[in-house]
């Protein structure tokens, strides 16, 4: 018997409709027919950028991501090997809040040291662009932490991804593909949640991914110094940076035996010494802003105290409760006993003061440990990423200081 050809027709369409549909439903991994759009050439306003930082369309690029910020950073490589800044572009939309993603469907952005290779690059994207994070890495791996397509993408609508304007992905697309014809293998990206700052750092001091935070920090400060992407390779379930010696990392099993780059850890010395002061100093500021914040709520519960117990007595003359004036306009009421309300006692506070790390911690002291042996028993636990479970309150400990160099 011979099919209708309008109502074959009319199926296929139903069926490519539905196709889409659910495609669309999963996530930020959607699919469409290409149309050429991964194919647009580089505007002469951004060719004239790339020039004017001693770079070119061919160069290698390299990202870094400020969750909190909500800007993408792309850098390109220039004439003398380090990178500059080309442009910073608006991240519309990422879900969730700062702090690294975890497990499928927590729908948090990821934050680490991602490589996107020309395979991960999506030109069919619905949602305009995209290319994959490429998480989870060896480093989530390595804490069994799941979930996919986690992606940079256009469209400006986040399910656990970083979204943007068709615009400026359309843009950051088109550096990736130049970079990638260039001769560039993989191009690095670098999610943070905020820039690290001591003073951010000291802000979110009692968080539960402070220590993750402070393993992170290391490559933004490598990448400070050297203005080149820092080379990243994990052991110990730790993130380690620019090491030097050693060929072979295990992300789960212990550290080889590395070293840095003399002039870089000299660099990383310094700089240590400045954060630390500077973190000190910010602490000891939010430390004076939470004790007066304390001693404005108290006086706010002995003034409400005091206005109560002048009501009770106002009651019980007889008076308007609410003053002379009230009562001109209100009338006196009956003088009724309220029901006494008694003011909770102030609590003790217990969060941790503004106390100096002991020298046991100090950065100094660490480094003149060997250096082929960069991770100590504690820089060896689980709170050293901050992967743990504990409610991030600090309790009984003393603020610690900004992350240290394993050398």
């Amino acid at each position: 018997m011979q099919k209708d050809p309008i109502k074959h027709m009319n199926r296929l369409r139903i069926l490519a409709i539905a196709a889409l549909a659910s495609i669309a439903l999963a996530g930020c991994n959607p699919e469409l027919m290409e149309d050429g759009k991964h194919l647009q050439p580089l505007s002469p306003k951004i060719k004239s950028q790339i020039r004017k930082i001693d770079s070119s369309a061919a160069a290698p690029l390299y990202v870094r991501i400020f969750k909190e910020e909500s800007v993408l950073e792309a850098w390109k490589q220039t004439d003398d090997g380090t990178y500059a800044l080309l442009k910073t572009y608006p991240i519309c939309a990422y879900s969730g809040k700062i702090g690294p993603k975890k497990e499928e469907g927590d729908r948090q952005a990821p934050e680490g040291f991602y490589t996107i290779r020309p395979g991960q690059m999506n030109p069919k994207s619905s949602y305009y662009l995209s290319f994959n994070l490429g998480y989870p890495n060896k480093f989530d791996r390595s804490y069994g932490r799941t979930g996919a397509h986690l992606m940079v993408h256009g469209s400006c609508s986040s399910r656990g991804c970083y979204a943007m304007e068709d615009a400026p992905i359309a843009e950051i697309y088109a550096l990736g593909r130049e970079a990638f014809d260039g001769g560039q293998r993989a191009f690095q990206v670098d999610a943070f949640p905020f820039r690290m700052t001591p003073e951010n750092m000291a802000r979110v001091r009692n968080s539960e991914h402070f220590g993750f935070w402070q393993n992170i920090k290391n490559g933004y400060d490598h990448f400070q110094i050297t203005k080149k992407p820092p080379k990243v390779e994990v052991c110990n379930r730790t993130y380690v940076f620019d090491p030097q010696g050693a060929t072979h990392f295990n992300a789960t099993g212990p550290c080889p035996d590395y070293t840095l780059e003399p002039s870089l850890l000299a660099s990383l010395k310094k700089l240590r010494a400045k954060e630390n002061e500077r973190f000190r100093v910010a602490v000891a500021k939010l430390e004076e802003k939470r004790q007066e914040k304390q001693t404005e709520t108290a006086t706010e519960m002995v003034d409400a105290q005091m206005d109560l117990l002048e009501r009770k007595q106002r009651i019980a003359e007889g008076k308007n409760p609410d003053g002379f004036i009230a009562g001109l306009i209100k009338g006196a009421p009956a003088p009724t006993e309220p029901d006494p309300i008694q003011p909770g006692p102030i609590q003790p506070d217990n969060t941790p003061k503004a106390t100096p790390a002991s020298q046991k911690g100090n950065f100094f002291t660490k480094l003149t440990k060997t250096l082929t042996n960069p991770f100590d028993e504690q820089a060896a636990s689980t709170e050293a990423t901050g992967d743990g479970n504990g409610d991030g309150n600090g309790d009984g400990q003393a603020l610690p200081v900004l992350p240290e160099t394993k050398p």
